[in-house]
């Protein structure tokens, strides 16, 4: 009698143990599922980010060669109407420069 209650009992652990290795086996794929989805999810943020920052940069660009052809044409427009004045404003210039440059 003692032989099989124990060879119930072994059978009852051993059936334990299994569907112990069966819930951990699932609960791995679960956290790997997880871990997988964070990945996923990060991956996409940090995409989002890095097309928003080239959009940014893009309109930025934009803005400032607008600035700097408006800049251009406001300067040829002064020195199209002060000719004497832009030619002396230029050796002004250019002399501060060499007096800085040494």
């Amino acid at each position: 009698m003692a032989t099989k209650a124990t060879e119930d009992t072994s059978d009852e652990l051993r059936a334990e143990l299994n569907a112990l290795r069966s819930d951990l086996a699932a609960l791995v794929d679960t956290v790997k599922e997880m871990g997988r989805e964070g990945a996923d999810s990060a991956l996409h943020a940090a995409k989002d980010a890095v097309d928003d920052a080239k959009k940014r940069l893009k309109m930025t660009a934009a803005e400032a060669r607008e600035r700097g052809e408006a800049a251009a044409g406001d300067v040829e427009a002064l020195v199209t109407r002060h000719p004497i004045g832009a030619i002396f404003a230029a050796l002004g210039i250019g002399f501060i420069l060499g007096k800085v440059g040494h």
